[in-house]
């Protein structure tokens, strides 16, 4: 697969999930026994979207096999409802191939924390995504026949972040920013998809892959922390929802992502983009993933978490 692929096969900045699957799955994951584990802070909120979306041509006007889909409580503020999650999964399920980390908090006004004690962006964002993958990556590397893929959902505004290990928090003096704090968790999400691509290469593992995605600005709840942002987002939005899916499922179906250039990538209109100098720093990565490493066993710990 060469450099140029995207625009040869017509897959690009405005193309829908639709057609990404078309073009590289053959249908087989939309028809031929592909489960899905649709997680939610509100079961019945997440059965609604796919009575909406899934039942019945929604946004992306197909229809697809709703038996298929499995709707799981999940909140990622919350450490014990991620442990809790992953349990029951491992024992419930036998494998996992695609594991999308795309829930996310979008700069609140002012800073809240989780119960750990986590800026509440990057406690979702980076942290709750850390730690669910950290639990169920044993199920995805177990079997080396299965070219599992962990697409973390990143975004253009993680230039508008920098990372200070020393105070992810903003409890040390670092001065808070609603925007600042959301591009800060969007760069952790890059970092954190590069650095966990390289160990799992290191560990003999690379038959899984992990890469970023910035899925554009799609006019979603995201917005919807304040009045200035609903009206911003009214104004910048570029894509609409099945287009804003795209590259996640790209990320997920596309041979070329299990290439080796493409490891650790960051990915954008269904093909490999740029991020800038500071997301591609192999020192922060490695500082950030020890930090966030020791700060989740501490939280773990101090909330009993088992």
């Amino acid at each position: 697969m060469g450099g140029q692929q995207s625009a040869h096969v017509g897959i690009g900045a405005h193309s829908t999930a639709k057609e990404v699957i078309e073009q590289f799955g053959e249908g087989k994951y939309l028809t031929a026994g592909c489960k899905v584990i649709l997680c939610s802070r509100s079961v019945s909120a997440g059965e609604k979207a796919v009575k909406e979306e899934i039942s019945q041509a929604g946004h992306g006007n197909y229809v697809a096999d709703a038996s298929l889909i499995k709707v799981k409580a999940l909140d990622l503020q919350s450490l014990q409802s991620v442990k809790s999650f992953a349990d029951e999964f491992l024992k419930e399920e036998d494998r996992l191939d695609f594991l999308v980390l795309n829930a996310g908090i979008m700069a609140l006004p002012s800073a809240e924390y989780t119960e750990a004690g986590f800026e509440k962006q990057i406690g979702v964002n980076h942290f709750g995504h850390f730690y669910l993958t950290e639990l169920l990556l044993s199920k995805m590397t177990e079997d080396s026949s299965s070219a599992g893929r962990i697409v973390s959902l990143s975004s253009v505004a993680h230039d508008m972040g920098s990372i200070n290990c020393d105070d992810l928090h903003f409890k040390n003096g670092r001065r808070y920013a609603g925007w600042g704090a959301y591009g800060q968790s969007k760069l952790a999400n890059i970092l954190f998809a590069k650095e966990l691509a390289d160990r799992l290469k290191e560990q003999g593992k690379d038959h899984v892959t992990a890469v970023a995605v910035h899925p554009g600005v799609i006019q979603t709840n995201l917005w919807r922390a304040s009045l200035f942002n609903r009206i911003v987002g009214s104004v910048v939005k570029s894509k609409n929802i099945p287009q804003g899916a795209a590259t996640t499922v790209y990320a997920c179906v596309a041979p070329r992502v299990s290439t080796e250039g493409m490891r650790g990538a960051y990915l954008n209109d269904c093909g490999p983009a740029e991020p800038t100098d500071k997301a591609q720093s192999k020192e922060l990565r490695q500082q950030l993933w020890k930090v966030t490493d020791e700060q989740l066993k501490e939280a773990v710990k101090k909330l009993n978490i088992h």
